[in-house]
């Protein structure tokens, strides 16, 4: 009986451990691509405010974006 309850304990011991790794290594890929996902956000929010200001100078055309807005001149 002693030797069952021991491997249950185990097995739940092993469980719980796998748990907290798996959860570590998502804090960890959270914390490692957290720059890069901030970084992101910024240039999604600048070609927002840059589209919006391109519409105020009269470019109209979706297919137009901030980036080639140079060669067209």
């Amino acid at each position: 009986m002693d030797d069952m309850y021991d491997i249950e304990t185990l097995a739940e011991e092993i469980k719980v451990t796998e748990r907290k790794l798996s959860d570590l290594r998502q804090e960890y890929r959270e914390r490692k691509t957290a720059g890069l996902r901030a970084a992101i956000e910024a240039r999604n929010e600048a070609d927002k405010l840059i589209r919006e200001e391109m519409k105020s100078l009269g470019y109209q055309s979706p297919f137009i974006s901030w980036r080639n807005v140079g060669s067209l001149a």
